[in-house]
């Protein structure tokens, strides 16, 4: 069981902190307090867990390649464990998982700098609401081809907050000095995940588990955007919140080849499939009913 236990838990390598809390009301007086937030460890383990719940959502009508005993209680067993999951995301579960729903961060402080740029400045009061309001649209499978399909949709995902940010950018040779105080208010509107792949016998172990032919596209109906630079005048906010919607669906557009390469040759397949390869199916059915079981008994009432 213990690759089970870090299929799940003990991938702790996330590059990004998401370390997020605010309120709706920012006042220009507030003083900024640094206080203790949830590990780097226990965002990545409460986003690891949701990656494998999406994946295995796909799974669920997936063909059975690999002929083992537990598959007929897979799919009872993961729809259990993603409603679980998802009871608990506004209490957290302690000690791995914070709240996700919202997630909040009163202070953060960055300084980044390369050849290019150089920013200095922090994010304040942010909050990220809308996370745990996610739908399964689909999850079916295309009969005998074992190829499984998933669609999941994220409604609205709200983010409010402040930043204040000041440097410089390097631009045809010459510096681009930056100066911005402003508070964030911006949604992102159905977005969703569309998706497929298939799933083998390990490629080390007959009886273990691997996902293969993995893609995945992601699309944006809208992006809500409100922003507000207390330095600029009204004519300049709106020039930047109007060009800002547009360089983010055009940045969209332009990853979406390289999503699958990225995710499937470099990040979180090779990864799974690291750790499903000594995991049977029953072995990973006794997983999810175990996890679940564990976060029923919490009674979030949050």
């Amino acid at each position: 069981m213990q690759s089970i236990i870090r299929f799940g838990i003990s991938q702790r390598k996330y590059n990004q902190e998401i370390k997020n809390r605010a309120i709706k009301d920012t006042r220009r007086d507030h003083k900024p307090v640094t206080v203790h937030l949830p590990t780097e460890s226990a965002i990545k383990m409460a986003s690891q867990l949701f990656l494998v719940a999406l994946l295995g959502i796909a799974l669920v009508s997936a063909t059975p390649v690999p002929q083992q005993a537990a598959s007929a209680n897979f799919s009872s067993a993961l729809t259990r464990y993603i409603q679980a999951f998802k009871s608990i995301m506004p209490c957290g579960y302690a000690p791995d998982i914070p709240v996700l729903a919202p997630i909040v961060n009163p202070f953060y402080a960055f300084d980044f700098s390369s050849n290019a740029y150089s920013l200095k400045g922090n994010v304040s009061n942010i909050r990220i609401e809308g996370l745990n309001n996610f739908q399964i649209l689909s999850a079916s499978d295309y009969g005998t081809t074992g190829e499984a399909a998933y669609d999941v949709i994220f409604p609205k995902i709200q983010v409010l907050g402040s930043t204040d940010v000041e440097g410089s950018i390097n631009f045809a040779g010459y510096d681009v000095p930056i100066r911005q105080r402003d508070l964030i208010n911006e949604a992102f509107v159905d977005l969703r995940f569309v998706g497929s792949y298939s799933f083998a016998n390990s490629l080390t172990n007959s009886s273990g588990l691997r996902i293969v032919d993995f893609k995945l596209a992601i699309y944006l109906a809208d992006i809500q955007q409100d922003n507000w630079n207390t330095l600029w005048n009204i004519s300049s906010n709106n020039l930047a919140n109007s060009w800002g919607k547009k360089l983010l669906y055009f940045a969209l557009q332009e990853i979406q080849p390289k999503i699958t390469d990225s995710l499937y040759q470099n990040l979180l397949v090779p990864k799974i499939n690291e750790m499903l390869e000594n995991v049977s199916m029953e072995e990973l059915v006794n997983y999810f009913q175990s996890q679940a079981q564990l976060w029923e008994n919490a009674h979030c009432q949050a």
